[in-house]
């Protein structure tokens, strides 16, 4: 693998040499378009040729604020050429944010996604000075005038790039590992957003390491379907830069509703998700084996039993016996091909990160022949520190350090990391940078976590999350709610608990879930507000949360909870864009409700 000295020259290099290969796969009009390496060439050089001659200089700020898809790549790709260092906003962030962020920033440009965007940034022109110009990459319906144009527009600007194309490499040959290639900003749950700051060097090193620790995962495969926000850290290195760098092919889903759909259409060999993506791929299976018939029923718990007995083998890299090696290809031909065409047919492996996922949902996957890789990064560590390899996995832990990375435990659990992918700077704030630190320069991750002597790594919680009770015991909801997300009709809970006497949780139901569940039992109730509220849903919630009791220690147990009518969204304001739940949001605006789980000491109230 070479090793580039900046990641314009990586990823020209691919530009250069792959010519007709395909790059990207956008939807357009109802089918999926192909762009080759060389179509993508010629667009990054006209945007960087159309910025350069709009006024950009080198480290000049831009801002892009859209949700995934191929001209997020486009703008960012033609911002790099032209020695810009590219920021990103995520298109649910608030006005006030946003106008945060782009004065942090001094933002020169901005490409904005749609109508929604530059409605939301003329609301704030007056106080961004440093922004020159918004290009808007969807103008329907846009009043355009000075401040506002086409992304069409400054690629006709600069289409005849090819006369200063020796410019425009010179900037990329100018550009060192140490340079800035982009400011993250994080979400800003608690206090103003952090730009974390990290350089070509940061992303070269993880991209390689990467390769190193799994070719198999990260070298032989071809395609992958792009859905997470591609402002959020583990996106941009595992959904963009890696897979443009191994000169692979990028496909964009329309839309987070339609992640199914289009898997079924680009037939990826692996996907990157957080753990909600797969939470709701387990719901929709289990779903459509409730429909199922009888018989059909039983074919899929035996063969979910044979891929229960093969696991084992499967985990140790060993072949199946003969006996199980027969029972496993019926069991493959009866249901598990059935479930993978679902997802495409040709799914080599898919990575969970951004949260604990509940190994029950990996190992129920395991068992129909799909592979869940579980990771463990952070936005200040380009992404991953550790990752599980197809060649070797543990369900429950989220693999082993990649190369170059060095975690340890301090003496409170907290783990900590040091190595060339973690982050140079946060922007503008260089006291909470030395606060993020140790003295002998360990970056303090804030998650809880062990380190067996083998090296696998298990997250526990975060530590800013973890609940204390009145009692003075420790809690980690993350292990509370993993055993209750699994449950059929539950779309997410919020766990609380803190300075009280025991656990108590807010739940959301999956509204398609409880549809399903409302005809089976024959509730002619209307509306899912109602239904939230109606004995049987109750019941079941109730039966769930003793399930997950059983697997708990005492001071864990759910004593109380409630059922809220409606659920957790981004446009409300309780999940951030990578779909965590913002806890003091919830707290705040639950509060009422939290409150009356705590009026009176329980009995066994259920």
């Amino acid at each position: 693998m070479n090793h580039y000295r900046n990641m314009n020259l990586a990823l020209l290099a691919k530009l250069d040499a792959l010519d007709q290969a395909p790059a990207i796969l956008t939807k357009l009009q109802g089918a999926y378009k192909q762009i080759s390496y060389s179509e993508l060439k010629d667009i990054a050089f006209s945007l960087a040729n159309g910025l350069v001659q709009e006024g950009l200089m080198h480290h000049d700020r831009i801002a892009i604020i859209s949700s995934t898809r191929a001209e997020w790549v486009y703008a960012d790709l033609g911002g790099l050429l032209a020695g810009a260092i590219i920021s990103a906003v995520y298109p649910t962030t608030l006005e006030e944010e946003t106008a945060y962020i782009l004065n942090d920033l001094e933002a020169k440009f901005v490409f904005a996604e749609d109508k929604t965007q530059v409605n939301k940034l003329r609301l704030m022109q007056n106080e961004v000075p440093s922004v020159h110009r918004v290009y808007v990459f969807n103008a329907a319906g846009v009043e355009l005038d000075e401040w506002v144009r086409p992304l069409s527009e400054l690629m006709n600007v600069g289409k005849e790039w090819k006369g200063n194309e020796a410019k425009l490499r010179a900037i990329s040959n100018s550009i060192s590992g140490s340079d800035i290639l982009t400011i993250i900003y994080t979400s800003g749950t608690t206090g103003s957003p952090k730009g974390v700051v990290l350089t070509h060097e940061n992303y070269l090193v993880t991209i390689e390491n990467l390769f190193v620790h799994s070719p198999k995962a990260f070298l032989n495969v071809n395609r992958n379907l792009s859905f997470l926000p591609l402002a959020h850290a583990l996106e941009r290195i595992g959904g963009y830069y890696l897979l443009l760098y191994a000169g692979k092919t990028i496909a964009y889903a329309e839309s987070m509703d339609t992640i199914i759909a289009n898997i079924a259409e680009v037939k990826p060999e692996f996907i990157a998700g957080v753990p909600r993506v797969y939470e709701k791929m387990y719901a929709r299976v289990r779903q459509n084996l409730q429909a199922s018939s009888w018989l059909k029923k039983q074919i899929f718990y035996w063969a979910l039993g044979v891929g229960k007995e093969a696991a084992s083998y499967k985990i140790a890299q060993l072949p199946l016996p003969a006996w199980l090696g027969v029972k496993h290809q019926l069991a493959d031909k009866l249901v598990y091909s059935t479930v993978k065409k679902r997802f495409g047919g040709k799914l080599q492996f898919m990575v969970s990160g951004g949260a604990p996922l509940n190994p029950e949902i990996a190992r129920f996957f395991h068992h129909l022949d799909l592979l869940i890789l579980e990771g463990w990064g952070a936005t200040e560590g380009t992404a991953p520190y550790t990752v599980n390899r197809p060649e070797e996995y543990r369900f429950g832990t989220v693999g082993k350090a990649i190369p170059g990375v060095d975690i340890r435990m301090a003496n409170d659990g907290e783990l900590e990391v040091k190595g060339d992918n973690i982050f140079r700077e946060y922007y503008n704030k260089p006291d909470a940078t030395v606060e993020s630190f140790t003295p002998d320069g360990y970056f303090k991750t804030g998650d809880i976590g062990t380190i067996d002597p083998d090296g696998w790594v298990t997250i526990t919680d975060r530590k800013k999350q973890l609940i204390i009770t009145a009692g003075g015991k420790n809690v980690a909801p993350a292990a509370i709610q993993r055993l209750l997300v699994i449950g059929k009709l539950i779309d997410a809970v919020h766990i609380i608990g803190d300075n009280q006497k025991y656990i108590a949780a807010l739940v959301t139901l999956d509204s398609d879930a409880l549809a399903k569940f409302a005809r089976e039992e024959g509730i002619k109730t209307k509306g899912h507000a109602e239904l939230t509220r109606h004995e049987k849903v109750i019941a079941k919630i109730a039966a769930d949360v003793e399930a997950a009791n059983e697997k708990l220690a005492s001071y864990m147990k759910v004593k109380k909870f409630k059922i809220l009518p409606t659920s957790f969204t981004v446009e409300t304001g309780e999940l951030t864009p990578t779909l965590k739940i913002k806890n003091k949001v919830v707290n705040q605006k639950y509060a009422a409700e939290i409150a009356s789980l705590y009026e009176k000491e329980p009995i066994n109230e259920y």
